[in-house]
């Protein structure tokens, strides 16, 4: 078997039983040349159990935290250990299409090299507590961004997340100089770093299931609202202060609905 060229970061904390479903997706890839970081997040439930069975092939590495730090600091301490070129990160409770990982590998090596980040479609998959299925949503559509501005009035948030591993060591990883230490949003600061450097770039595959949990939007909406405003700001001064970001309120959701000018001086 020829050595690894990309790693599957899987940041975890309290998955449960959806970690196996992850895991499970990634050994049936038809690609495979690939490796398992898995960095645990200190979790209090039964996924260390379910990581075990696992443990026995070489290219599956576990990492412990010690007390929890939050996804940046998480995948960042992951990041540290990954020598491959290219990363896929899944969420624990997630999972991939057997083909994901042959696609998008392929695609990488015809793109140019100074994209940074790849991603495609996805399938909303919504369940009900006991993880029955009760509607799967195909998210279809998207573009590739060379300019910033672009890309944050888009509103787009990519999934899969195929990186270029040296486009993201070279911005530092994942950032955790925010209010929140990197614990929110954390995918879409790092595509507001990585685009200020590199482009982005969509293909139009299915690649990626996305579990949606009862209730988990409810829960989320208050403190995503508070932390998108933030990144938005923050974003547009460290670019040089020439937005002024109008915001939008979509199904609960805050978006961006436009980019207006600055006027000189103010």
């Amino acid at each position: 078997m020829k050595k690894p060229d990309v790693t599957v970061l899987i940041p975890s904390y309290n998955p449960g039983r959806f970690l196996k479903d992850a895991i499970e997706s990634v050994f049936k890839q038809t690609y495979k040349e690939w490796q398992i970081v898995l960095v645990d997040d200190h979790s209090t439930d039964n996924s260390l159990l379910i990581i075990e069975e696992f443990l026995k092939d070489s290219r599956v590495t576990l990492l412990k935290n010690h007390s929890n730090l939050g996804q940046s600091k998480t995948q960042n301490r992951g990041l540290a250990t990954i020598h491959t070129p290219y990363i896929l990160k899944l969420d624990a409770d997630d999972w991939l299409f057997p083909n994901t990982i042959e696609k998008m590998r392929k695609e990488i090596d015809q793109v140019s090299e100074n994209v940074a980040l790849i991603w495609g479609n996805k399938t909303d998959v919504y369940q009900d507590r006991d993880g029955n299925m009760l509607l799967e949503v195909p998210r279809i559509g998207g573009r590739s961004y060379n300019d910033r501005y672009e890309f944050m009035l888009s509103n787009d948030v990519p999934f899969p997340r195929f990186y270029r591993t040296t486009a993201l060591k070279s911005v530092g990883g994942w950032p955790t100089d925010d209010p929140w230490e990197g614990r929110h949003m954390e995918d879409r600061r790092i595509d507001y770093l990585l685009i200020e450097h590199f482009e982005i770039h969509w293909m139009n595959e299915m690649l990626y299931n996305y579990r949606q949990h009862p209730n988990n939007a409810t829960k989320k909406i208050a403190l995503y609202n508070e932390v998108f405003e933030w990144l938005v700001q923050y974003t547009l001064k460290k670019w040089g202060d020439k937005y002024e970001p109008i915001f939008k309120t979509y199904c609960g959701w805050r978006q961006i609905a436009q980019l207006q000018p600055k006027k000189k001086g103010v």
